[in-house]
């Protein structure tokens, strides 16, 4: 079983609108999370959303890498996750639109890598079938 979660979707609006969605702040806070993202190497940043049991609502992050307009990646820590996860973003540009790759790697123990991962994939679905597709609609 994969120890990453891996979602490609497509999207049929230009790079920029996509790059847009991913990678400020107030893109962001519409379809993901509150939070107080910069486009910066090392800037850290929170996503803030409802606690929950286990999880106080606070995913602690990093920016470490990004290439305009086409990958983004960043660190996730929040909840049970006690080291950094990884979550990257590469965007490829289509005729009629866009193509995500996503990724959110770095689960250890067995918690992590099945239970976490498992309740962190399927949010990130509907995340991206779902509300980003909403946000980039608009």
């Amino acid at each position: 079983m994969a120890k990453e979660i891996n979602i490609e979707r497509f999207y049929p609006h230009p790079i920029e609108k996509v790059w847009n969605a991913i990678a400020t702040s107030e893109a962001l806070s519409d379809w993901l999370m509150p939070n107080d993202f910069k486009l910066e190497i090392g800037h850290e940043f929170t996503f803030k959303t409802k606690p929950q049991p286990g999880f106080d609502g606070v995913v602690k992050c990093t920016v470490i890498d990004f290439v305009v307009p086409t990958r983004l990646s960043y660190t996730w820590q929040g909840g049970p996750l006690k080291k950094p996860t990884t979550v990257s973003f590469e965007l490829k540009s289509k005729a009629n639109g866009t193509v995500l790759s996503f990724k959110h790697s770095g689960f250890e123990g067995f918690i992590n890598q099945y239970i976490v991962r498992f309740i962190l994939g399927s949010g990130w679905k509907d995340l991206l079938f779902k509300k980003i597709k909403l946000y980039l609609d608009k």
